[in-house]
């Protein structure tokens, strides 16, 4: 355990330092997908219409590319839909917020300057995944409870906020993983970045084109998508997102004992 001595400590600073970003972000991409149901249902007022609409999405290739499939004809399903865009940002946020913590603070030496006091090896790493998963699983009740006051189900509106949340999670593994693979903050975040383009690629290939869906499965933002909120969630999937972000967090732990 001494090498995860004073991880309470740089979380604690981690949050002082970032007292107003946090919030900022959290707040306002978990009023995305409540306002996203909000503007459907001011659009699409009757079933007929949600349901024309949805189809209309559901066949284009281009919006099958950039958000997915539709799974259901219904508010919440098409809230889940456009939501997709959230995973990105939450991911993009999360990764850059961990390597922010970790290889920037090893670049500029204050890392250094922290580890002359008693603070063991991981502990840096430990606090910054720490409170990033901590603000994504805010992020997903902030989520989870706007769309309850937009009156769709409880366990529809749990299922987006979890898959939101565990999108970031993944993602945070990811960054603190590519924080260890090169020297510098730039590198570090060239590798995340990519990483996360990849996915969405790859993702966004399978639901496009026909034939090929099977690519979904190759990718983390694929598995999130068939989580389906709203559609018959598939719970054990949001398992196997956050074990993967488990197991890229433990292979940063591994690459920063070496």
């Amino acid at each position: 355990m001494r090498t995860l001595a004073g991880t309470r400590r740089l979380a604690r600073l981690i949050l002082r330092r970032d007292r107003a970003l946090l919030p900022i972000w959290v707040v306002w991409l978990g009023m995305i997908a409540p306002i996203a149901a909000s503007a459907f249902r001011s659009l699409y007022p009757t079933d007929a219409a949600l349901a024309v609409a949805a189809r209309g999405f559901a066949t284009n290739p281009a919006f099958r590319a950039m958000f997915g499939p539709v799974f259901e004809m219904n508010l919440g399903s098409l809230t889940a839909w456009r939501a997709t865009i959230i995973h990105v940002v939450a991911a993009v946020v999360s990764l850059l917020t961990v390597i922010r913590h970790t290889r920037v603070e090893e670049e500029t030496g204050r890392r250094e300057l922290i580890g002359s006091t008693v603070v063991g090896r991981h502990a840096p790493l430990a606090a910054a995944l720490l409170v990033v998963t901590a603000a994504n699983l805010v992020l997903a009740a902030v989520t989870a409870v706007g769309l309850i006051v937009q009156g769709l189900e409880a366990g529809g509106a749990i299922a987006l906020g979890m898959q939101i949340a565990a999108t970031g999670i993944v993602f945070a593994g990811v960054g603190g993983l590519a924080a260890q693979l090169t020297e510098s903050a730039g590198g570090a975040r060239a590798i995340a970045l990519s990483a996360l383009g990849l996915a969405y690629v790859i993702r966004a290939a399978g639901d496009a084109a026909d034939g090929v869906s099977w690519l979904t499965w190759l990718t983390p933002m694929g598995w999130v998508q068939r989580i389906r909120p709203f559609a018959g969630e598939q719970w054990w999937l949001l398992g196997a997102v956050l074990a993967l972000g488990a197991a890229a967090a433990a292979g940063a732990f591994a690459l920063s004992a070496r």
